[in-house]
């Protein structure tokens, strides 16, 4: 399986902003969270690996190196504009490529990254839009993006829940659903979808937060959401909330359904997102936990 991801990053500090990429106190964590993205993401998902093998009776145990059938032959394509990065401190790996995403403009760069795994879909498999703070940790991850694409016509996108750890309690959905939903949105349809699966069937909903700062497109969704920004000149007709959430689902909203697991399937289809926004949220009131 050929899988391309294009992942924007901008790291450009700003007094008072919010944004992990504008805040300095967060240069460590993100320059943590871009190797996990990157090196972290082709080590757990490409063929290579390795196993523990003695080279005989009274003879030592070496690390040796196998492939996996299982792996994919997986790229990824980083944008990031040269004087606003913090690439320089990744290791070189030949399936890691560096891309200048030449805008001056540094909210365009999102877009630039999306744009480019959609015009280059027919040459994989799969093409995925990332953000520079996700880690795939399901080895499998690919194989059901595509398992759920064959069990569907074509019409929908499953993306994943982005999901932290809170310590002594589990883990946090981000960028939940409002309760009561928002009929006035034309994508909030109340649309459920069955997926077979063998250890029990997966339930899908048309997600009213569309929000997973990522995609990933087998080669005939990529292509329906191609021709309809070629058709329509690469011009939205809305606008979400920012730059990366427009180049990530908002690419999708107007070419496909976007579905993501029921909150009770959500490890079935999840990804790590490495930062602490829950701690910005209090808790509910009346929730209750057990003592780490």
């Amino acid at each position: 399986m050929k899988v391309l991801l294009a992942i924007p990053h901008v790291f450009a500090p700003k007094e008072g902003s919010l944004y992990s990429s504008q805040t300095e106190a967060k240069r460590g964590l993100k320059q943590e969270a871009l190797l996990k993205a990157t090196i972290g993401n082709l080590n757990r998902h490409r063929q290579r690996h390795w196993i523990h093998a003695s080279l005989g009776k009274s003879q030592p145990v070496v690390n040796r190196e196998l492939s996996s059938p299982d792996g994919i032959q997986l790229t990824i394509r980083l944008f990031t504009p040269p004087g606003a990065s913090l690439a320089n401190s990744l290791p070189q790996d030949p399936d890691l490529e560096r891309l200048d995403p030449g805008v001056s403009d540094y909210s365009h760069v999102p877009l630039v990254a999306s744009r480019h795994v959609l015009e280059q879909s027919q040459a994989f498999d799969l093409v995925g839009y990332m953000e520079d703070d996700l880690l795939l940790s399901d080895p499998e991850f690919f194989a059901k993006i595509l398992y759920l694409d064959r069990y569907s016509d074509g019409n929908y996108a499953f993306l994943p829940h982005r999901c932290e750890h809170i310590p002594g309690k589990g883990d946090v959905i981000l960028s939940g659903d409002p309760d009561g939903g928002r009929p006035d949105l034309f994508w909030d349809t109340g649309e459920m979808l069955n997926i077979p699966w063998p250890l029990g069937q997966r339930r899908f909903y048309r997600a009213t937060n569309p929000h997973s700062g990522c995609y990933f497109l087998s080669r005939r969704q990529a292509g329906k959401v191609l021709k309809y920004w070629t058709d329509h000149e690469w011009t939205a007709p809305y606008q979400l909330s920012g730059p990366l959430e427009q180049a990530g689902s908002g690419m999708l909203l107007p070419a496909l359904n976007i579905m993501k697991p029921i909150p009770a399937h959500f490890r079935f289809l999840m990804v790590r997102h490495q930062d602490q926004l829950w701690q910005r949220h209090a808790f509910e009131q009346g929730a209750s936990f057990p003592k780490p």
